[in-house]
């Protein structure tokens, strides 16, 4: 499982799915008037909360999204 916390403007959304497509999927269904509201993601994929990942900055976590969202990362 994989957990995502995508950083908005005010606030934080979390979703955990079986992969990041399908968080991503899960965020856009739900919160898709926030897209551009991003500015950062984290990642989160093990049981261990020391191993994570973090896109930061607004651009760059706007790369990742769209590229994940399109399938291109996987």
């Amino acid at each position: 499982m994989i957990t995502m916390t995508f950083v908005l403007k005010n606030r934080s959304k979390t979703i955990t799915n079986a992969s990041m497509e399908e968080c991503v999927i899960a965020f856009v269904k739900e919160y898709e008037e926030a897209e551009h509201e991003i500015e950062s993601i984290r990642l989160d994929q093990s049981d261990d909360p020391n191993e994570y990942f973090i896109i930061s900055g607004k651009q760059s976590a706007k790369k990742w999204y769209d590229s994940i969202k399109k399938g291109v990362i996987k």
